[in-house]
C-alpha cells in the first residue's frame, strides 16, 4: 500500500502520471488525498482504473469544492453556494430558517440589527469565521458611547445554536456579501440535505 498526500482533486491526473511505473493490478490498493482535518478524498487506483470515493468533490468557481453536502472556499472555511438550479446549499437554507428562530429577536429581521443588538449582516462583513465561533461560543460585552454596553450571550452551552453554528456563519455572510436578497427561508430553494450533515446533526445532539 502507497499512501501519498495531495491537496485537491484536481491532481489526480498528475498523481496518476507519477506512479505510472507502479500501477499495475493489484500493485496499489488506494492512495489517501488529505487536505487538512475538514477534507479527506480517497482515491482506489487498480488494473489502470482511477475514480473518486467521494462523489460531491465538485470543481466550483472561486476556489469554492463541496464535500459532504457542505461547501468550503480556498481557506477551507464553510461558505455559501446557490448552484445553476437557483437552489441554495443546505446549510445556508437552514441558517437561514434558525436565525429566526433563535437571533431574530436581537438582531433583527434578516440581520439588519435593532436597538437591541447591532446587524450582523455589516458585522460579517469583517467578522472572520474563527472571530464569529468565539463571539457566538463565549458572548461579548461592547460599550456604547453613551455609556451603555450591549451584551452577547454566551451560547456555548445551547445546543440549538452549536450544532448549527455553521448554517448560521454561512447564512449571515451571504447577507453581508450581499449574495441573498431579502427573502425567508420558505421561499428559497434548496439542495437536499446530505446523510453527513444529518449524521453530523444527530451526534451533536447525542441521538
Amino acid at each position: 500500500m502507497m499512501r501519498v498526500l495531495f491537496t485537491r482533486v484536481g491532481l489526480v491526473s498528475l498523481l496518476v502520471m507519477s506512479l505510472s511505473s507502479f500501477v499495475q493490478a493489484g500493485s496499489v490498493d488506494e492512495i489517501v488525498s488529505h487536505s487538512n482535518s475538514k477534507t479527506s478524498k480517497i482515491f482506489k487506483v487498480a488494473a489502470n482504473d482511477v475514480h473518486l470515493a467521494a462523489a460531491d468533490a465538485s470543481s466550483l468557481p472561486d476556489g469554492k469544492y463541496k464535500e459532504d453536502g457542505k461547501y468550503f472556499d480556498k481557506e477551507d472555511e464553510p461558505t455559501y453556494n446557490k448552484n445553476d438550479k437557483d437552489q441554495w446549499d443546505w446549510l445556508t437554507f437552514n441558517g437561514n430558517r434558525r436565525y429566526h428562530a433563535e437571533c431574530h429577536v436581537c438582531h433583527g429581521p434578516l440581520g439588519l440589527g435593532s436597538s437591541f443588538a447591532p446587524a450582523l449582516a455589516e458585522s460579517m462583513k469583517t467578522m472572520t469565521y474563527d472571530q464569529f465561533r468565539e463571539t457566538v461560543t463565549n458572548g461579548r460585552s461592547i460599550k456604547q458611547t453613551d455609556g451603555s454596553s450591549n451584551v452577547m450571550p454566551a451560547f456555548g452551552t445551547n445546543k440549538n445554536v452549536m450544532c448549527f453554528v455553521d448554517d448560521f456563519y454561512v447564512y449571515l455572510k451571504a447577507r453581508a456579501d450581499g449574495a441573498m436578497g431579502k427573502v425567508f427561508h420558505n421561499k428559497l430553494k434548496k439542495e437536499s440535505k446530505s446523510k453527513e450533515i444529518r449524521e453530523e446533526e444527530d451526534a451533536c445532539f447525542g441521538d
